[in-house]
């Protein structure tokens, strides 16, 4: 699918999430080496992806009246910011958890979000 350029960065960057979430839904023999890497990606790839949508993309589209949306983002940033959290800890019961949170957030955005911001906003 043909992104905007704004957006494009953001897009890549859920490939690599998608590959974590099928990964812990995949009841991966390496679930302690799992878990480690996707608390690693928390601190230095999705969090900075999340914070980047957070101050710009979502930003921009409240101001574009699209409330309910960016909510709805907003509150699956903090859901998957928390089950990273537990999986960091060594609660690794919640990897399936973070595999389906994490692939339906990803597909939301792709989805919905990012189609409804190429159409409403300018670059």
């Amino acid at each position: 699918m043909k992104r905007h350029p704004s957006l494009i960065q953001l897009s890549r960057e859920h490939h690599h999430a998608l590959l974590l979430a099928k990964r812990a839904k995949a009841d991966a023999p390496d679930r302690e080496r799992l878990a480690a890497e996707i608390a690693f990606a928390f601190h230095h790839e999705i969090g900075e992806h999340f914070r980047t949508e957070e101050s710009g993309l979502l930003v921009e589209l409240a101001r574009a009246g699209q409330e309910r949306l960016v909510k709805r983002t907003l509150s699956e940033h903090e859901t998957l910011k928390a089950i990273a959290a537990r999986l960091e800890s060594g609660d690794l019961a919640c990897l399936r958890d973070f595999g389906e949170a994490m692939e339906a957030h990803v597909r939301f955005e792709e989805r919905e979000l990012f189609p409804l911001a190429e159409s409403l906003l300018s670059s």
